[in-house]
């Protein structure tokens, strides 16, 4: 039996390792992760702007892993929370003390007929993914204008705010190329506001009109055909009829659905109804699961109110680290996450909002002035500090 078992190696899995590392024995934290590649996926938004190169976000798993920590190598098929065992898809098992579930979620293109076809056509990308985030820069830089549309669709989903922060730069392009007047930029949302925190919100409204796109509220992509470069979006009428609004494109940035595996509602760790539905069951503030207490929870897996970005779990990893170490030890859990969120919005090659913000959308700000102010230091902090603050400290359990 292993001390603790930790499911997924992404920023969750891997902070929380290297944290727990410093202050038990060797191995006696298990890490679960099939993975041999880790992803710094924040600035695939970059790469999608042809400001980076796709390669510069990606490292080998293997450097990352802390120093006395197992590496389980294998994918995740199911766990009995009752028997305290993991089962792999190689057929092994896993038995645990303790359990953190860190895996994430899964961007699920399938779920959007029509849109894992039409991701190899010319005119379709996203920045969701490793590969099409090099693809989406070709297209906007080759772009020669028509109706260039980019989808945001219902939360939760990962860095919420990249659905928008690749359309204002689109527009930065569009500009630089010559073929901004030629172009009808949208955003179509399928939520009723740009930005859920009303400070920000009123940022970006300013944002999006001095740029001239166009925001489609309560517009939820639903199918496309990409060979006829025809998008469906499901459309909810004054009286609450949804209807369906077919609209061509000549490129079109689309977000796909996401949502946690299906082993984690298969396992019974998941909620079974609410706003929450088929998230990991932990308390919001503890972490600890609400059912069985010797699972945690950490990252997009979790079914916290919170935005769920990387600035999250670096909130959340010391929460979970602490009060692991209390119940390995018979304590009261003495930590709890107060819903702590960033989002560095991007609004264009030079500045941007850093959006900082917990539960019921308490402003949580970190620097000084008005928080939901444009500044060119938040540009700065993308394109240079957070990077390297991610590789060097807080995968390294130090932030």
């Amino acid at each position: 039996m292993a001390r603790i078992v930790i499911l997924g190696g992404g920023t969750g899995g891997i902070s929380l390792a290297a944290r727990l590392a410093k202050k038990l024995p060797p191995y006696a934290v298990t890490l679960v992760e099939p993975s041999k590649t880790h992803f710094y996926q924040p600035l695939w938004t970059l790469v999608g702007a042809g400001v980076l190169h796709k390669e510069s976000t990606a490292r080998p798993q293997s450097q990352l892993i802390p120093n006395g920590v197992r590496w389980v190598r294998d994918w995740v098929e199911a766990v009995s929370p009752t028997e305290r065992t993991v089962t792999l898809r190689s057929g092994d098992t896993l038995s645990y003390e303790y359990l953190v579930v860190g895996t994430g979620l899964d961007v699920r293109f399938d779920l959007i007929p029509g849109l894992e076809a039409g991701l190899k056509h010319p005119s379709v990308s996203s920045i969701y993914d490793f590969n099409l985030a090099e693809k989406t820069s070709y297209q906007l830089h080759s772009f020669k204008g028509g109706r260039a549309i980019f989808t945001m669709p219902p939360v939760p989903i990962k860095c919420a705010g990249a659905p928008q922060k690749i359309a204002y730069l689109a527009d930065e392009i569009f500009r630089r190329n010559g073929v901004r007047e030629k172009t009808e930029l949208v955003f179509a949302t399928a939520g009723p506001v740009i930005f859920g925190i009303p400070a920000f919100a009123e940022t970006l409204k300013k944002v999006v009109q001095r740029k001239g796109i166009d925001v489609w509220y309560g517009h939820k992509l639903v199918s496309i055909d990409a060979d006829q470069q025809l998008a469906r979006f499901e459309v909810v009428g004054a009286d609450g009829t949804p209807a369906i609004k077919e609209v061509n494109y000549d490129f079109l940035h689309a977000v796909p659905p996401m949502r946690a595996q299906d082993w984690v509602r298969k396992s019974g760790l998941a909620f079974e109804d609410g706003p929450q539905n088929g998230w990991l069951a932990v308390d919001k503030h503890t972490l600890r699961h609400l059912k069985y207490p010797e699972i945690f929870g950490i990252g997009d897996v979790t079914g916290v109110p919170n935005s769920k970005t990387g600035a999250a779990i670096r909130k959340q990893a010391p929460v979970v680290e602490q009060n692991l170490l209390a119940a390995l030890a018979g304590k009261a859990l003495p930590a709890s996450y107060d819903g702590y969120s960033a989002c560095p919005l991007v609004t264009s090659f030079d500045k941007g909002v850093l959006a900082e913000f917990g539960y019921d959308g308490k402003l949580m700000p970190s620097l000084p002035g008005n928080p939901a102010r444009e500044t060119r230091l938040l540009w700065f902090m993308k394109r240079h500090l957070l990077p390297h603050f991610y590789w060097r400290w807080m995968l390294r359990g130090r932030g």
